[in-house]
């Protein structure tokens, strides 16, 4: 098992083109916006949700610097996470996107998603992450992309299997989390 820091190294990697809305068939994944704070409260506050993240539910003000930092990558074209909007109720119910990490000394872009509960086993997650998947790789215009996912996270594995993403190898992260460091290869 190898060991990774989680320091990010958001320069080493940034997109050369703004996301301003990627449409899946049954979702809109776009940037984060100021009022999306009570729907993103509701997800990142919420325990289950919060299960597998380094640090826990988010409090309401830790939300909000979460959203701000969101808004402000984006604008700059960097990595960030994107709001996952329901195309039916055109509500915030997830995020998918981006986390700029450095594993090893080497630049990567991780691929991430989270859902509410009540969208979990529909296969939303996999939509929203192959759209990231495809943006990656066609847009921005790389050839390898990350998913770094705990062990125990089955829901999560599936997702990356299904977008084609293999095990490359297990490790630490930030010395204390057994995960798995998923890859897709363009």
């Amino acid at each position: 098992m190898s060991d990774i820091t989680g320091t990010t190294d958001i320069a080493a990697i940034t997109t050369t083109t703004t996301i301003t809305t990627i449409t899946t068939a049954r979702l809109i994944l776009r940037s984060f916006q100021s009022n999306d704070f009570e729907k993103a409260y509701q997800l990142f506050s919420d325990p289950i949700v919060m299960r597998f993240s380094l640090n826990g539910p988010y409090s309401a003000e830790k939300c909000q610097i979460f959203i701000d930092q969101c808004m402000l990558k984006s604008k700059n074209n960097e990595p960030s996470l994107l709001a996952v909007i329901d195309k039916q109720t055109n509500q915030l119910i997830g995020s998918c996107g981006f986390f700029a990490q450095t594993i090893q000394g080497m630049a990567e872009l991780e691929l991430g998603y989270r859902l509410l509960p009540h969208y979990w086993g529909k296969g939303l997650a996999t939509e929203a992450a192959m759209a990231m998947k495809a943006y990656a790789f066609n847009e921005i215009g790389l050839t390898r992309l990350i998913s770094l996912i705990e062990i125990e996270n089955i829901a999560s594995v599936r997702v990356a299997e299904k977008n084609g993403f293999k095990l490359e190898k297990t490790m630490l992260y930030d010395g204390r989390i057994s995960v798995g460091m998923y890859v897709a290869i363009r």
